[in-house]
């Protein structure tokens, strides 16, 4: 992106040539330009007349909407255009999202540029604007795989100066609707009435593992607490082993990785691929504070699993929320049922420590109007969730 320029696109023709005025067409979005600029890359960058068959150059069309090239794609004549897009050029698909907050609030334009910047030459990246409550503004981004995130992550760190707070992973998954529409869903605030869905499927990949043969036992008992299914074994050499397990890729986004390399000493490595969408039980895990749903600690998980996510969840907010002057109630739902409960003791206040002797009935009467002050204040007021709370309930898996 050139502040002058716009985008300029990086080109090799493959039949004709290319000149300034003439009208191009991009056949992903069938929008028209006019050609601006032509050049070539070596010896040097300069502009020529004429890109013929065979170069490779870039153009520029004053084109200033990021979205509108994508790598890739093909680029024709706009009178006599090409009848179909040159083999090759696929749409890529996020499989992990991921929400970017800036620590400082006032750098949320700062971390738009950057990304559109990154959209330039990444096409598997994607991102649209979202709020939250206790984060602010950011963005929601959708990544090809975990590395992916990573390199993202540390290229607007390290390029840009941005301080970035990021939320744990998250996938896609394809819910069945009783109209017969599939919707795909990436946020835990779009996910269906139970009523309404016929059936959920959620993303697979084939995990291939390499371990050293004394740590075969611990990592299949890994991947099976992951609802791993396992496929074969191959032997490399005398010491070294091959795995294969197909697992849900939610399973693998935290900390699969990193348990590898811990029980293998280091020595384990992975590798994955897509292999498609698998039918399964999925619920929709809502925290409850006081009653009210905290939209932002909400969560998709395994219905199985459901139970015992939403007993760790709550007794974590217990420990992180502050005590308040009434009781906090902490509670984990699967629509109106609640499946753990916690509470947060309130502050105490010695209202009688000034009362020497006299009558007991004196010190009751400050202890019932205490008690009818906190039910007032837990009626009416708001707790105050600390951020470090949002983000270590986030990032646990």
């Amino acid at each position: 992106f050139d502040i002058f320029k716009g985008i300029i696109i990086y080109l090799r023709v493959m039949q004709g040539c290319v000149r300034p005025r003439m009208k191009i067409k991009l056949m992903s979005n069938n929008k028209t330009y006019e050609v601006e600029e032509v050049g070539i890359f070596t010896p040097r960058p300069c502009k020529v007349d004429e890109l013929s068959c065979g170069q490779v150059g870039y153009i520029s069309c004053n084109i200033r909407e990021v979205g509108m090239v994508n790598v890739g794609d093909t680029v024709t004549d706009a009178l006599l255009p090409c009848r179909q897009s040159l083999p090759g050029y696929k749409k890529l698909i996020s499989l992990v999202f991921s929400s970017l907050y800036p620590v400082n609030s006032k750098d949320h334009s700062l971390l738009r540029e950057a990304l559109g910047k990154l959209r330039l030459n990444d096409a598997g990246l994607v991102y649209e604007p979202e709020s939250s409550a206790s984060l602010g503004p950011g963005f929601r981004c959708g990544f090809l795989g975990l590395l992916h995130m990573e390199i993202v992550q540390e290229r607007l760190e390290r390029e840009f100066n941005l301080a970035l707070i990021t939320t744990a992973p998250s996938v896609t998954y394809q819910i069945k609707q009783r109209d017969g529409s599939l919707i795909t869903i990436d946020d835990p605030s779009k996910f269906p009435l139970a009523y309404k869905a016929t059936q959920m499927l959620e993303p697979y990949i084939k995990a291939f593992i390499i371990i050293p043969k004394d740590s075969l036992g611990a990592i299949m008992e890994l991947a099976q607490s992951r609802r791993g299914v396992y496929k074969s074994t191959e032997y490399l050499d005398v010491e070294r082993i091959l795995l294969v397990y197909e697992l849900p890729l939610s399973e693998i986004l935290v900390d699969f990785y990193d348990k590898i390399k811990s029980m293998t000493r280091g020595y384990g490595s992975l590798d994955y691929e897509f292999i498609g969408y698998i039918p399964t039980a999925l619920v929709k895990l809502d925290i409850l504070i006081n009653g009210e749903v905290c939209e932002n600690l909400s969560s998709i998980v395994y219905k199985e699993k459901a139970r015992a996510r939403g007993q760790m969840l709550a007794s974590k907010l217990k420990k992180l929320i502050p005590r308040q002057l009434f009781e906090v109630v902490i509670q984990a739902a699967i629509g109106s049922q609640v499946i753990a409960r916690e509470s947060v003791r309130p502050l105490g206040k010695h209202v009688t420590g000034k009362c020497y002797g006299g009558d007991i009935t004196r010190k009751r009467k400050l202890w019932e109007k205490q008690k009818a002050g906190k039910k007032r204040m837990k009626q009416f007021g708001k707790v105050k969730i600390p951020q470090e709370a949002f983000m270590a309930v986030l990032t646990t898996k």
